[in-house]
């Protein structure tokens, strides 16, 4: 019994010391990459997809960066795109320099722009997202924004956020897209332990200590 409770008191401490869990993108133990930029080395990427569309019809869309994870993910269903002529053609993702900035609220990270040659457009019932990575996530939750070209005005869209730094709106049009943080946001701690958890930690502490004395003290009863 003795030896139960002091596997349970180092188990629970142990976890209460843990400041969070490891972000991880392609499996258990492989963290995100630090956030890149366009002056960093390495710099953010950029990717591309060559596909086959038609009047009405196109092959499924996967375009991913190529951090770990990704900082610009954008996957649809086949049917996303539409041309005039049947063909092929390249949807490209790059980043870019930020231009005219967001009025929405502070730039978080880098533009990326979402192009296709061959005329390409969206289609109406489009099933598909953009995911964009945060640089700082911030409580409340940073939004989405778009514009259609470069000198367009920035539009903030509605914006769910699927993961622990990561930020996703139905994909619905060409153009530019960034992560823009809300007016009065807070950075969220990326690691170490907050006030509250230390509390909460102090007063796990001396609860553990205390029942494991009384129980370590407690007599045994002779079952003999």
């Amino acid at each position: 019994m003795r030896r139960w409770l002091a596997a349970l008191a180092v188990v629970t401490l142990g976890w209460a010391a843990s400041p969070g869990a490891v972000p991880v993108y392609d499996g258990v133990g492989i963290p995100d990459d630090p956030y890149r930029y366009l002056d960093t080395t390495p710099a953010a990427s950029e990717a591309q997809q060559a596909l086959q569309v038609g009047h009405d019809s196109s092959a499924a869309l996967s375009v991913r960066t190529g951090e770990t994870g990704p900082q610009f993910l954008l996957d649809a269903g086949a049917g996303a795109l539409k041309a005039v002529r049947a063909g092929f053609t390249t949807v490209t993702v790059t980043p870019v320099a930020t231009g005219v900035a967001p009025t929405q609220g502070t730039l978080d990270g880098v533009v990326y722009r979402v192009e296709a040659t061959g005329g390409v457009t969206i289609s109406a019932t489009a099933q598909g997202f953009v995911f964009l990575r945060a640089a700082v996530m911030t409580k409340p939750d940073p939004v989405i924004a778009h514009r259609d070209t470069p000198t367009s005005p920035w539009t903030a869209l509605p914006t769910s956020r699927p993961g622990r730094d990561v930020l996703s709106v139905p994909f619905r049009a060409l153009g530019d897209y960034v992560v823009v943080r809300r007016p009065g946001s807070k950075p969220l701690s990326a690691g170490g332990l907050s006030t509250t958890r230390l509390l909460l930690l102090a007063v796990g502490v001396l609860i553990l200590l205390s029942v494991t004395v009384f129980a370590l003290r407690r007599p045994q009863v002779d079952q003999a």
